[in-house]
């Protein structure tokens, strides 16, 4: 080739971002404090630049044999417009202790944030001395935080405050086949979710990493999702590889392993348990669009048959509930007219709190986030004269992912009529 001046044009030196309320993560990991970072406070970071301002950098990371920037960094990598609300720990602290509701880690961030955060994500960054407890092919501290992290999640459901909370699921050993099943758990968790993939590069470069499931990527890429949409879509905005970056050229498991060490079977094993993991999509003879690395599915820990067993449809349903309720505050305690003579509830005060209710997806119909059939519906016969309640029902029909797609391709003669 000819020598030549090659010019390429650059997008993102401006730093602008498209924010929204969807998109605000939570993250409590353990860290080493510095000069700037202060365990146990609270911190707004909204680029990587207010990360390295808390004294991080990969010196940081390799000095302290942790991976604080790393995960922080993949956040901004995959979501450059998204808010992590971040609390550094002693290194002491244990997933389970994170996530219990009683202890001031992920719990005391959703409170201070008054429900701003609608998806969280804890992980380990341990010391030398951390030796995992193996129990069903998990960590067991990734098991236990499951139940303790469902047990918050129902606490702030109780506040009005509604989060998912995304799980390292540490140092995957064992076979697939006897791994611990996230859908037949002894108490359904639907808030909930455990993420085992990793980046290969990061599992390699130090024994002390081989346990790391990197489920910050996962959390950064839910949070460019709309909320109909399931973060595993097969389009480039899903792709978690970034040559530049040098994120995801090679998909591995919390084992420390590859991912194309593990047979089909396997993988099949994984994904009809409940675990998140990322997995390559093939360029086909050059003309797929779409080849990379793409999470395997956005699975929650609940039954198969819930309606709440993938991440999409709890995020549908509590951005409408949020809706909704933020519609219906205004009318808590006040008047309500009944009708003269049946003391029932008047016809129009009926109409006016049902068209209420119902305008309030309107949001989330013009975004594509549901289907449509929107519906309220107030019982009139009501006693609100003798119990000052009444229940309003709203419904809608959510939007379907297709997760498998038959492609019938076959010969066609023209000459053949039947």
């Amino acid at each position: 080739m000819r020598p030549r001046l090659i010019v390429q044009k650059l997008n993102g030196g401006l730093g602008r971002r498209n924010p929204s309320a969807d998109m605000i993560t939570g993250s409590v990991m353990n860290a080493v404090a510095t000069s700037e970072m202060v365990l146990g406070n609270i911190y707004t970071l909204k680029n990587i630049q207010e990360v390295e301002a808390l004294g991080l950098s990969e010196e940081y990371d390799q000095t302290n044999k942790v991976l604080v920037y790393e995960r922080l960094r993949r956040f901004f990598v995959h979501n450059p417009s998204i808010t992590v609300y971040f609390m550094p720990v002693a290194q002491g602290v244990t997933l389970t202790q994170m996530v219990d509701k009683d202890n001031q880690y992920l719990a005391r961030l959703l409170r201070d944030k008054a429900g701003e955060i609608v998806q969280a994500c804890v992980s380990l960054n341990p010391d030398k001395n951390h030796s995992p407890i193996i129990e069903t092919g998990l960590d067991k501290d990734s098991i236990d935080a499951i139940y303790k992290a469902q047990a918050l999640a129902d606490a702030e459901w109780a506040k009005d405050r509604y989060c998912e909370i995304y799980i390292e699921g540490r140092s995957f050993s064992g076979t697939s086949a006897a791994v611990l099943n996230l859908r037949t758990l002894l108490s359904e968790c639907p808030d909930i979710s455990v993420v085992i993939g990793a980046d290969y590069e990061v599992s390699s470069r130090d024994d002390l990493y081989k346990g790391y499931a990197a489920v910050e990527d996962y959390a950064a890429m839910v949070s460019k999702a709309d909320v109909s949409q399931n973060a595993g879509e097969q389009i480039n905005d899903f792709n978690l590889t970034h040559v530049d970056e040098k994120t995801f050229i090679i998909p591995g498991l919390s084992s420390g392993n590859k991912l194309s060490e593990y047979s089909d079977t396997d993988l099949d094993n994984l994904d009809d348990r409940g675990y998140i993991y990322f997995a390559p999509i093939v360029n086909l003879g050059g003309i797929s669009s779409t080849a990379g690395i793409y999470i395997n599915d956005t699975h929650t820990c609940a039954k198969i048959t819930s309606d709440f067993a993938y991440g999409e449809n709890n995020r549908t349903i509590k951005k409408a509930i949020k809706l909704a309720k933020a519609a219906l505050t205004p009318k808590v305690k006040g008047r309500i007219y009944v009708d003269e003579n049946t003391g029932f509830m008047a016809p129009e005060t009926v109409k006016d709190l049902e068209t209420i209710t119902k305008v309030s997806l309107d949001p989330m119909v013009a975004a594509g986030d549901i289907s449509g059939g929107v519906d309220a519906y107030i019982n009139p016969e009501q006693n609100v004269l003798a119990t000052s309640e009444f229940i309003v029902l709203l419904t809608f029909i959510p939007v379907a992912i297709g997760r498998r797609i038959t492609l019938k391709v076959g010969f066609r003669n023209p000459l053949n009529t039947q």
